[in-house]
Order: structure tokens, then C-alpha cells, then sequence
């Protein structure tokens, strides 16, 4: 299925990306850590299919630091990314001890 996302931001508060503009623009290609909420604003059906596109709202994003708490996000998205997928994955303990080891825990 077909997820549109709606162009615009939050506005006030809950739009956190401001806190790394300049970030953004002194490196544009580096992935960053966020947090976002969203929901649906609006759904569309194709009258001459039946497709129906639900359009994701952002309600808010918050960007996380360089951190071990992005660190572990990033762990969970990749995670969730396994298993929407199929593919195997480690428990996370395992994962964690693994990169206690190898010193692969910025």
C-alpha cells in the first residue's frame, strides 16, 4: 500500500527541527536521529481503482543528540526494519553485548 506524507511541519513546540538547522546546512548528507509522532490527516480513494492512500501528518519530531540514546534508536529503527522485513535478527541484549565488545557503542 501506497502512505503519502503531508509537506508540512509542526509549528511551535512540537517542531524540534529548528534545534539543528545549522547542522543540517553544515552537512547536509549526515543522517540525524528523530523522534517523530505522526497520524493521518486525510484519505484518498481512486475512484477508478478503489486504491485508497491514507497521508501521514508529522504532529511532532524532536531530533536526538549524538548519544547513546540515538545510538539505541537507531538500533530499534533497524529492528523494526527486520522484522517488518523477514529478515533474522539478534536479541537486542545480545546486539548490546556485541557492541560492548567490539567497542561499537559511541
Amino acid at each position: 500500500m501506497t502512505v503519502k506524507i503531508s509537506s508540512s511541519l509542526p509549528v511551535g513546540d512540537t517542531n524540534g527541527l529548528s534545534a539543528i538547522s545549522a547542522e543540517l546546512c553544515e552537512d547536509p548528507e549526515k543522517v540525524h536521529v528523530a523522534v517523530v509522532l505522526l497520524d493521518c490527516s486525510q484519505i484518498t480513494t481512486n475512484t477508478d481503482n478503489g486504491d485508497v492512500v491514507p497521508t501521514a501528518r508529522i504532529r511532532a519530531i524532536e531530533p536526538v543528540r549524538p548519544s547513546k540514546d540515538a545510538n539505541e534508536m537507531q538500533r530499534l529503527i533497524r529492528r523494526a526494519y527486520e522484522r517488518r522485513t523477514g529478515k533474522v535478527e539478534l536479541p537486542l541484549e545480545m546486539e548490546q553485548e556485541f557492541d560492548e565488545l567490539t567497542g561499537d557503542e559511541s
